[in-house]
């Protein structure tokens, strides 16, 4: 039978393990971790291979990844790769974190997120301070090679840059998705936007890392880069490109914890299991199980997205601020959502599934297949007390409470008396 609550428990334990080491991990592991959390790993049987090189040589492999500090406001589906980047550097490797503090003078044409706007070094400089600190919840900027594009870029020639202009054919970029979006419907492109892919390339020429990390708009910049590197007869990087979340779920990983807490409860639920898979440190393995579960119906959606919730919070704003705001979520849940005042008979022997469903809608069958989900909880009326009922079968009067509330998913709430 499954144990819904000690899933439940393990399930947040693992997802919440920020800090867990990586490294002793088999390639096999690794590459597991990895592709839980890509779209695209290529080439794949050449990563593989640099990763087991690495382990042999003991000599870690270097990871670019690059962000142009536009603006301070990160939101959350920005942070696929930085999660990502986050377990790789536990896996051993050597993250390069670019601050492209010369390519944000021109904006990059493939970020729809962005709007592209105009910037001076004073306010790039000031953005990318903000920017670390945010990031510092997720990336150890103490074992990490941070550097400047501009270091390289501003000494760049002319006649060196043309030199490598006249390697790459404009097709590659033209027949982009984005650009040609943009000839489409005669809307104006810049010769520094056309610019941008090659100089993400110079970029890696001057790196020379062994893999690049991005977001799926990043896709065709990557690609650039591995052309470039191969032009120049170096070896080229491997890709690895994280899923997007899904549309329309963003907010700004600095805002208020119990509004993120709301936003994220109220995903879709065929949302759930990617944002667990990208946001979280759930394994290979458990992902399987949770994905099983939730499709066999032995784990309610809406107790997996307020699980999911409370590992955000806590990795944004620490444990006693996770828990402090799932109960605040649950109290204002109470005070918002339909409520059904209950007087209870002294005496009366009921099941708590009886009684649920002689209190409302629900048939016994409904009530106990949301108990045994893990979607009824009571909440002592003073707010002090939340715990989950698991058992349907179990007399009434065992909920100890004087005063209680019963919280049916997130739609229905009964005041309880005795």
């Amino acid at each position: 039978m499954f144990d819904v609550m000690s899933f439940i428990s393990e399930l947040e334990k693992e997802c919440t393990d920020f800090k867990k080491n990586l490294n002793g991990l088999e390639t096999e592991s690794q590459i597991e971790i990895i592709k839980l959390a890509c779209s695209n790993v290529y080439p794949e049987e050449s990563i593989i291979e640099k990763m087991e090189q690495q382990k042999h040589d003991k000599k870690p492999l270097t990871v670019k990844f690059g962000i142009d500090p536009m603006n301070t406001n990160v939101l959350i589906d920005h942070m696929p790769p930085i999660v990502l980047l986050s377990k790789l550097q536990r896996m051993g490797y050597k993250i390069i974190f670019l601050m492209g503090d010369f390519t944000a003078l021109i904006g990059d044409p493939s970020d729809k997120t962005t709007s592209q706007r105009k910037l001076n070094r004073k306010k790039i400089e000031a953005n990318f301070k903000t920017l670390k600190e945010s990031l510092s919840r997720f990336i150890e900027f103490t074992k990490t090679d941070a550097v400047f594009n501009s270091a390289w870029l501003n000494d760049l020639k002319l006649l060196d840059l043309v030199n490598i202009m006249k390697e790459i054919d404009i097709f590659l970029t033209l027949n982009r998705e984005d650009f040609k979006k943009k000839l489409d419907s005669t809307s104006s492109i810049s010769y520094a936007e056309l610019m941008y892919p090659l100089i993400m390339g110079i970029d890696s020429l001057q790196i020379g890392p062994d893999l690049e990390l991005g977001r799926e708009d990043q896709l065709n910049n990557l690609h650039m880069c591995r052309r470039l590197m191969e032009v120049k007869e170096m070896e080229p990087e491997g890709i690895m490109i994280t899923h997007a979340l899904p549309q329309g779920d963003s907010f700004a990983i600095d805002g208020d914890p119990q509004v993120i807490f709301k936003k994220i409860v109220k995903i879709d639920n065929s949302h759930v299991l990617m944002w667990y898979k990208l946001l979280t440190e759930i394994t290979p393995a458990t992902a399987i199980q949770l994905e099983r579960a939730i499709k066999e119906g032995h784990i309610n959606i809406q107790t997996v997205k307020e699980v999911l919730a409370k590992i955000i919070i806590n990795k944004l704003y620490g444990k006693d601020k996770s828990e402090l705001t799932y109960i605040e979520y649950i109290k204002d849940l109470v005070k918002t959502a339909p409520t059904k005042e209950i007087r209870m008979i002294p005496g009366s022997v009921m099941s708590i599934g009886e009684f649920i469903a002689a209190s409302t809608d629900f048939t016994v069958t409904e009530a106990e297949n949301i108990i045994v989900s893990g979607g009824a909880r009571a909440l002592s009326c003073d707010g002090g007390c939340l715990t989950f009922i698991l058992d349907s079968s179990a007399d009434i009067s065992t909920i100890y409470f004087d005063k209680f509330y019963i919280i049916m998913l997130d739609k229905l709430i009964l005041r309880i008396r005795k």
